[in-house]
């Protein structure tokens, strides 16, 4: 295999891994409250807040030290430092302890995104690159589809909480010593853009474009599983309304992927795509049966997708090649901030106006989105 090939399988297996093993911790939340000896749902709400602070904060210095060390390197490095303390976790019976633990891997973590858009961006040109981000972020969406029936199917088989952790942690030690052994080649150059070039005109538009890309993904990462159950009393492990909008979405992602490298047209098609976002939430409002719910969801997810992948090769053009890393760390940096704000504001909203009026008031959201793209749009390829 080619330095091409080892760079998309591992940016995909990070990309998968990154978001699974969240949804590890999400699909047996339950019992990981018994074996803290907890009772309160927003008591162990913190062990995710621990995270994603840890996880947020590490972005941009994940960005930095991947320019520093080399993309594959810091993924490597990452890889093993967040699997072995996700291995850690279930063992300890102190929720304190765990807290600090998920801190860590959030910390740990933190380098993964910034490292793959950098690496990709160092294999493929800028008309080849989203294919190529396509290929990582269809496996990274593949992850909701199949690791709650793997975690669940790890549980039950043993009925013993430590195994799904046991399983994926070692997966993780495994795939990041194997690509330390490998040893992409990495030349390090001098970075085009300066942490205080950050707070431009244009890289806080880009960086707000952002959050409200992971503001809204995170709203049906979240609670996507709520949605069926109390407006339809359908399970989340249902075998069909369960993957098929993550799988639709991997799809969308192959799809945009081929595409829009060769219209090259990103701006245009993140506009139209949160237009057609904005619509299925309006869709998702009125909806009175489970199967025109599925397809308005299905509708937004796919076409989140090109907004991502414009989103990422749009990190690689602002600040060139060279300060990808950490122009993709800032692009996350933002996003995480949406992504910690979205759960609880649509929380709020859905208790104050019910699940229909949420709905209907984040159309919002997309439209915002479309109007920060038009902004974009006059600058993205100068």
């Amino acid at each position: 295999m080619n330095g091409k090939t080892y760079v998309i399988i591992f940016g995909s297996l990070a990309s998968f891994l990154a978001l699974g093993d969240r949804y590890v911790m999400s699909t047996l939340y339950d019992q990981l409250m018994i074996n803290y000896f907890l009772k309160s749902t927003v008591v162990f709400s913190i062990l995710f807040s621990s995270f994603y602070i840890g996880y947020t904060i590490f972005q941009l210095p994940g960005g930095r030290i991947a320019h520093k060390f080399g993309p594959s390197r810091i993924i490597g490095v990452s890889l093993i430092t967040w699997s072995l303390l996700f291995f850690l976790l279930p063992f300890t019976r102190s929720f304190s302890g765990a807290v600090g633990i998920a801190f860590l891997m959030g910390l740990a973590q933190g380098p993964i995104f910034p490292s793959v858009i950098f690496l990709l961006r160092l294999f493929y040109k800028d008309r080849q690159y989203a294919r190529a981000s396509g290929i990582v972020s269809a496996i990274g969406d593949l992850s909701p589809a199949i690791i709650p029936f793997a975690t669940l199917g790890l549980f039950y088989s043993g009925m013993d909480i430590h195994l799904p952790f046991v399983v994926f942690g070692i997966v993780g030690i495994a795939a990041g010593v194997v690509l330390l052994l490998l040893k992409i080649g990495y030349t390090r150059s001098s970075e085009q853009v300066r942490w205080s070039s950050l707070l431009g005109r244009r890289y806080v538009m880009f960086g707000l474009s952002f959050l409200i890309y992971d503001y809204f993904f995170y709203i049906i990462f979240t609670w996507y599983p709520y949605f069926l159950k109390e407006r339809f009393s359908i399970q989340s492990n249902n075998l069909v309304y369960g993957p098929l909008p993550w799988i639709l979405m991997a799809a969308g992602s192959l799809l945009f992927g081929l595409y829009m490298d060769r219209i090259n047209r990103d701006a245009l098609i993140s506009e139209i795509s949160y237009g057609i976002v904005a619509i299925s939430l309006v869709g998702m409002a009125l909806s009175r049966s489970a199967e025109v719910f599925l397809v308005f969801v299905i509708i937004s997810l796919f076409f989140l997708g090109p907004i991502l992948l414009a989103s990422w090769r749009l990190s690689t053009r602002l600040g060139g090649e060279k300060s990808s890393s950490l122009v993709g760390g800032w692009m996350n940096f933002w996003g995480n901030i949406g992504g910690i704000a979205a759960p609880f504001i649509f929380a709020t909203l859905n208790d104050r106006f019910g699940l229909s009026g949420a709905f209907l008031l984040s159309v919002t959201v997309p439209i915002l989105g479309l109007i920060t793209w038009t902004f974009i749009s006059r600058w993205e390829s100068s």
